[in-house]
């Protein structure tokens, strides 16, 4: 990756912040509907909602979406919940895909402890390109500019800054 995409990453924040309001307060059976927030050049932004019968129809949907109807938009941020096995058993996570022009530029995947359980992010995100994790500093600076998007959302309040206090310093995602 040459550069950082900032916007990119800031909208993807911006993204993120949504959808972990949205399930911070789901019910315990409760699942996050794929959302995608894409950006033109002039700034005008667009939410899209994933549809489908299922979680599953609605993931496929947001997907597809990736590598198709995003290739229109200069910066797009695609969220979806997922379930990731581990060791210790299955943890819910969300995933950030940040696209431009249609293709992945990265993957961001945020564990978190859902609502029905105390909401509560569950270590550091992961950064990944398309080599697998990036190094240290690109991956520092990344969650640095998803943090000023996630700030930015301006029906959060201080949700973001009380769940950045509470966040847990270990992710059951990163094996030690």
């Amino acid at each position: 990756m040459a550069g950082l995409p900032t916007a990119a990453l800031q909208l993807a924040g911006f993204l993120m912040a949504h959808a972990f309001w949205t399930t911070s307060e789901l019910p315990a059976e409760g699942h996050y509907q794929p959302q995608s927030l894409c950006m033109r050049a002039d700034g005008n932004r667009s939410l899209n909602t994933f549809e489908g019968a299922t979680a599953k129809d609605q993931d496929d949907s947001a997907r597809a979406f990736i590598t198709g109807g995003a290739s229109q938009w200069p910066d797009c941020a695609v969220a979806r919940q997922v379930k990731v096995g581990t060791p210790t058993g299955d943890v819910d996570a969300l995933v950030i895909d940040v696209v431009q022009y249609g293709g992945s530029v990265m993957t961001v995947v945020q564990a978190y402890r859902p609502a029905a359980q105390g909401f509560r992010l569950l270590g550091d995100e992961l950064m990944m390109g398309d080599s697998g994790p990036l190094p240290p500093l690109p991956a520092a600076q990344a969650a640095a500019a998803m943090r000023e998007g996630a700030i930015d959302h301006p029906g959060l309040g201080d949700k973001w800054s009380q769940w950045e206090q509470a966040r847990d310093p270990f992710s059951p995602l990163v094996q030690r």
